[in-house]
């Protein structure tokens, strides 16, 4: 009886934050309300409150865009240029950002002002220093993992800064993040 309890529990909850990242997208963060999502969700406020304030919700669907994204690419690059390789590692999350600018925006300022957590800055920050270290070129000694997290630290807070500017162009992120990688690729060789 208890694992059918705890199959309900997770499809409700995987149904609220659908119902979110769906109305999120529609309406946008501000316009969505909780009583919205429960609504589309045929539950109660506090059924969806238990999975989360709004701020949490649209976390866990950034988190789960970005794990999504990250579980379907292929291995990491092996060609191309230092720069490039780093850029193919981090583009498909740029991507989510930049399609979704005032929902990006929304996200990086939930995180920045420390009231939620998300495995951006975890899991997936070690999977990510670790395939930047590797498109480096670097070993596994301290100095090549060191490179590695300014590199992530470099693009983390480019990508936040860019989705703190409303209209900003897409073409100017990828652009600093280049210039970013440039200049890390460059020292390490």
């Amino acid at each position: 009886m208890l694992p059918l309890r705890a199959e309900k529990r997770q499809a409700t909850r995987s149904r609220v934050l659908n119902e979110a990242r769906r109305l999120f997208e529609q309406r946008g963060f501000t316009a969505t309300t909780i009583r919205d999502i429960a609504q589309a969700s045929d539950v109660s406020v506090g059924t969806v409150m238990a999975a989360g304030d709004k701020p949490a919700l649209l976390v866990q669907v950034f988190d789960d865009l970005i794990a999504t994204e990250h579980d379907a690419r292929s291995a990491p690059p092996t060609a191309g240029t230092c720069v490039d390789r780093i850029l193919s590692i981090v583009d498909p999350f740029v991507t989510i950002f930049t399609d979704r600018q005032d929902l990006a925006r929304a996200y990086a300022s939930i995180l920045v002002s420390g009231t939620h957590s998300s495995t951006l800055f975890t899991k997936l920050a070690s999977r990510l220093v670790d395939e930047i270290r590797a498109a480096i070129g670097g070993s596994d000694d301290a100095e090549a993992y060191a490179t590695a997290n300014a590199a992530y630290v470099a693009y983390i807070g480019t990508l936040f800064s860019w989705s703190a500017r409303h209209g900003a162009d897409s073409r100017e992120l990828i652009a600093a993040l280049r210039a970013t990688f440039t200049t890390i690729c460059e020292r390490k060789s």
